[in-house]
């Protein structure tokens, strides 16, 4: 049975158990493996020997390199061989931080969570409602993310405050661990005083740290936007620069955690002195498979605002449910 060969991997564990089946992926230090009779599995990096596949992959070091080829098993524990166009090469098992078979569909390279929240207080008879989500897709050279959420808050079944954020962000490679990154931002803030604000930006990306816990990455850039101000219908355009630093750290462990968090800076090229600051924490822990709670924070300042009867500052924090897929 040639055909069924050619669809079986072999995953050799570190205790000398053989594994046959089919890898899916592997990224954050896990590998989605599927076999027959058991259904899919995952499993940690640290537990494989090395492995082998006739399928083309697409593989991500932790140095920022990418290569494209099928796999041998290595003589050398935790080493693996890879045959590319031009020969071959030798990459330690934990040095590899993403891998993904290239003729696989869609789906497989799009991951995503979905998040709801809601706090209550009978002595402020406040009650705010969060929910939140976002979609990612890897392919090649590029990676597309697309975020959104809505914090709420009312008093008295009344609206009182209003926060709502949606983007698109994609990187695109350039070499090793440098991107160009892309923006188009749509938000609205009735504490910060304006009604909506358009964004759209480029930067320059660096990935300072890239392995299968941790991902940290500075961005340099600009942007542009126009606001639509809260208390008189005008609109206001501003060119600002951009200088931001996001983390994220992730352990697939029992117990799953994953936290993400970013700051960017919005020094304003238009308007002399103004300046805004974002930042945002996600951080939540497995409590039975895909789901987690956690808590949700954020903080917007603008020293600036531009209605005059809005704050300089908006925060909130909220415990959360979610559901992760991939």
């Amino acid at each position: 049975m040639p055909s069924i060969a050619q669809k079986t991997d072999t995953i050799v564990h570190v205790n000398g158990n053989i594994l046959l089946g089919e890898i899916k992926k592997l990224d954050n230090g896990i590998i989605t493996f599927k076999m027959s009779g058991m259904g899919t599995i995952k499993f940690q990096l640290d537990k494989v020997n090395t492995f082998s596949s006739e399928k083309h992959f697409q593989v991500v070091m932790r140095h920022g390199i990418q290569y494209y080829g099928t796999f041998d098993t290595s003589g050398v524990s935790r080493n693996v061989k890879i045959n590319i166009l031009n020969g071959t090469e030798i990459l330690k098992v934990e040095d590899i931080i993403e891998l993904y078979p290239i003729k696989k569909n869609f789906w497989l390279r799009t991951s995503g969570v979905f998040s709801l929240g809601f706090n209550f207080s009978k002595g402020s008879n406040i009650a705010s409602l969060t929910s939140s989500g976002k979609i990612d897709y890897r392919n090649r050279k590029t990676f597309a993310e697309l975020n959104w959420s809505d914090n709420t808050t009312m008093q008295s079944d009344t609206i009182s405050s209003n926060k709502t954020d949606i983007s698109i962000n994609i990187q695109r490679l350039l070499k090793k661990k440098w991107y160009i990154g892309f923006n188009v931002e749509g938000s609205s803030n009735s504490e910060l005083g304006y009604d909506f604000r358009l964004l759209g930006g480029a930067s320059i990306i660096n990935y300072l740290i890239q392995n299968y816990h941790n991902r940290l990455f500075v961005s340099i850039g600009g942007s542009g936007n126009r606001e639509w101000i809260a208390d008189n219908n005008e609109q206001k355009d501003n060119l600002e620069g951009l200088l931001g630093l996001n983390y994220h750290f992730f352990k697939y462990t029992d117990p799953e955690i994953n936290i993400a968090t970013y700051i960017n800076t919005y020094p304003n090229l238009t308007t002399a002195g103004r300046w805004r600051v974002n930042y945002y924490l996600d951080a939540k822990v497995e409590v039975i498979s895909d789901f987690h709670i956690g808590i949700n924070f954020y903080y917007n300042y603008d020293n600036k605002p531009v209605s005059a009867e809005a704050s300089s500052t908006d925060y909130g924090i909220t415990t959360t449910l979610s559901y992760s897929f991939h």
